[in-house]
């Protein structure tokens, strides 16, 4: 397992992400019915996570941070993606199993604006060592900030825990509140919590998805399947990035 660590390690750092670390999946197993590693993979032992920053120039650009936002997640998601199945596909070629957690879709659609990924990311890299949960939700990472795109790996591969760069994190300093004051809708509390519809609803727009609903009114399982198709990538359209864009870190 060292040298398939390693040859992962060297796709991570070929593929520019900047922040990668592996974690036992057990560190994951108290989280909601259906949401745990072994949901995803059963056997799982190790969870990776990687993370990949957006260039902090973009929350810069005074009145087209959102729209230059939007195009680079698209480009982000894309090649992260690829690169997730690539290393799964690397580590099913030394007899395990894995299974790519991509960093947007798919996901469950909870309620009407209410969407969770099949793991979250955010935990898997808090885990992994390349972070700490921020006040706005996201990982905070203590070189990037909110600025993370982040992705991840299940599998049955026993990986011995680690992290790149070594970590050094701090954490989200304890006496800012930027984000929450700055949020539109109020959507986070003192303590961190997210309203996730609120922000959803406020953040993400999909024009072919909102026109769908409004005329075929499905039910939760095909809003599931219209949601994937319509939304994904470039058909989705970012309304606000306030904590992330008004984050001083």
């Amino acid at each position: 397992m060292k040298d398939m660590a390693e040859k992962i390690k060297a796709l991570f750092l070929d593929s520019k992400f900047s922040v990668f670390g592996m974690a036992r999946a057990s560190l994951l197993e108290d989280e909601p019915s259906g949401y745990r590693p072994s949901d995803l993979l059963p056997g799982a032992r190790t969870i990776l996570c990687v993370g990949t920053p957006f260039p902090r120039g973009i929350f810069m650009s005074p009145g087209k941070e959102e729209q230059t936002y939007w195009r680079s997640a698209a480009v982000y998601y894309r090649h992260m993606d690829a690169i997730l199945l690539q290393a799964a596909g690397m580590i099913e070629e030394d007899g395990e199993m894995a299974v790519p957690v991509y960093g947007c879709f798919p996901y469950h659609v909870q309620g009407w604006g209410d969407f969770r990924g099949y793991l979250s990311l955010v935990k898997a890299a808090v885990a992994a060592g390349i972070g700490s949960a921020g006040k706005n939700g996201l990982l905070f990472n203590s070189r990037y900030g909110s600025r993370l795109l982040l992705g991840g790996i299940v599998t049955t591969a026993p990986f011995m825990p680690a992290s790149y760069p070594e970590k050094d994190d701090k954490g989200c300093p304890a006496d800012c509140h930027v984000c929450r004051e700055r949020c539109p809708v109020q959507a986070i509390d003192r303590a961190g919590r997210v309203d996730r519809v609120a922000c959803l609803k406020h953040s993400m727009k999909s024009p072919i998805y909102s026109h769908l609903v409004r005329t075929v009114r499905p039910g939760f399982e095909d809003l599931e399947m219209i949601n994937h198709v319509t939304g994904v990538d470039d058909h989705s359209w970012y309304t606000c990035i306030k904590c992330v864009s008004t984050c001083p870190y």
